[in-house]
């Protein structure tokens, strides 16, 4: 059995931890890395400048006020009333009465505990709003941290494509004044020297506008290294997902909302408690007397029925954006594994193709030592070399990208 064979022959499991082992080794790190330090920092950083933090206070405030509301005794606060009689202007007989009492007005079947629920629904909801502002505040670091590592990934290859240059330069002036070789290899050695030195300044300025951007987004001075990070092992969306349980508690509070208002079809029954005192001339004691008063409204289930129907329309509305939702962030996390497993690959093929470059170069500088070929060819060598090993250097920082893009779409915040 050849190793391939043994490879397939392992449980999917295993398969799994050799690729997450094989992707760790070609980022250069250990398998420890997901703590991911500075892309945490960042992220804490940028959500804290987004002020998300106060919002959440006052939406969770919303809440509790509401669970507050349904913790009294009462659906309204309670009214004083008076009223005063007389026929001063009138008869004259010396009529007096003085009515006064309480009004308190009473909770509807189902509507305190509809009400307290609402309540709850919506400090989970600021919570989860919470979590996915966190997620996309996320999304946008990796992005920006990781255009960092590019540039600088690009810079450091300029630097060292300029160094070579430069000794490549002072082997050929050498060579020129010991007379081994004419004054216009020279100049061509020159002219690549400063090729080299324009494309080191070009890779400094995109690295100042990437870090800019950077700066600017978090608010941090300084930049850190992007750290890749180890792909998470899902494969299917779940309802943990911050994008998900943001729309799953939408679900919940618009449930909630719906049967608090169908609730509020009785809503207007009050209670009154008051007395009376009435005197009915001016010789005449005072007859005193009290009563209870209760009102029920009728006619309340026809007028809160578009309001009813309004709520059912957006619960409806939230629970199909939660199916939709799904589904795209299904979709979205099978094309980000592929696309990470594609670069993957990616890097792979740059590997051998600086290996091949690196050897061609090499043989290639031996024959030009020993005269057999002329300075152009080794200058078309040593740019084939440079450039297969920016690519496999970018290649290597776009795998890490790619993780990293497929972390977020799995809705990995960094902790």
């Amino acid at each position: 059995m050849n190793i391939l064979d043994s490879l397939l022959a392992l449980p999917c499991n295993a398969r799994l931890a050799i690729r997450l082992g094989t992707l760790v080794l070609a980022l250069g790190l250990s398998p420890a890395s997901h703590a991911q330090g500075g892309l945490t920092d960042a992220v804490a950083a940028a959500y804290a400048r987004q002020g998300q933090d106060r919002l959440v206070e006052k939406q969770q405030a919303v809440g509790q006020h509401l669970e507050q509301r349904a913790a009294q005794p009462f659906s309204a606060d309670p009214a004083f009333n008076l009223k005063y009689q007389t026929d001063d202007i009138g008869s004259g007989d010396g009529y007096r009465e003085w009515e006064g009492g309480v009004n308190l007005p009473l909770w509807s079947p189902g509507q305190r505990s509809a009400t307290s629920q609402e309540a709850r629904q919506m400090v989970q909801m600021a919570t989860a709003v919470a979590r996915a502002k966190r997620l996309d505040i996320a999304g946008e670091v990796r992005e920006r941290l990781w255009a960092v590592a590019l540039a600088r990934s690009a810079q450091r290859e300029a630097l060292l494509a300029s160094e070579t240059a430069q000794r490549l330069q002072a082997d050929v002036r050498r060579r020129v004044e010991a007379g081994e070789l004419p004054r216009s290899n020279l100049l061509l050695a020159q002219e690549e020297t400063l090729v080299r030195e324009d494309g080191v300044r070009q890779a400094e300025n995109r690295v100042r506008q990437a870090e800019q951007l950077f700066r600017v987004y978090t608010g941090l001075a300084d930049v850190p290294d992007a750290e890749p990070e180890a792909p998470d092992a899902t494969t299917e969306i779940s309802i943990d997902h911050p994008v998900l349980a943001l729309a799953e508690a939408k679900v919940g509070l618009g449930r909630a909302r719906r049967d608090r208002i169908a609730t509020e079809r009785y809503s207007g029954t009050s209670l009154w408690l008051g007395g009376k005192s009435v005197r009915d001339t001016s010789v005449s004691g005072y007859k005193s007397s009290v009563g209870v008063e209760i009102t029920v409204p009728f006619g309340r289930q026809v007028q809160r029925a578009p309001a009813v129907a309004e709520a059912e329309a957006a619960l409806t509305e939230a629970i199909l954006d939660r199916q939709r939702s799904q589904r795209e962030l299904q979709g979205k996390l099978a094309a980000a594994r592929l696309e990470y497993e594609r670069a993957e690959s990616a890097l792979t093929l740059a590997g051998k193709r600086k290996s091949i470059a690196d050897e061609s170069l090499r043989l290639t500088r031996r024959a030009f030592e020993l005269g057999e070929i002329d300075l152009i060819r080794l200058l078309q060598a040593r740019r084939d070399a440079i450039a297969a090993r920016a690519a496999y250097e970018r290649r290597r920082v776009q795998l890490g990208q790619a993780i990293a893009r497929f972390n977020q779409t799995a809705g990995v915040i960094p902790q």
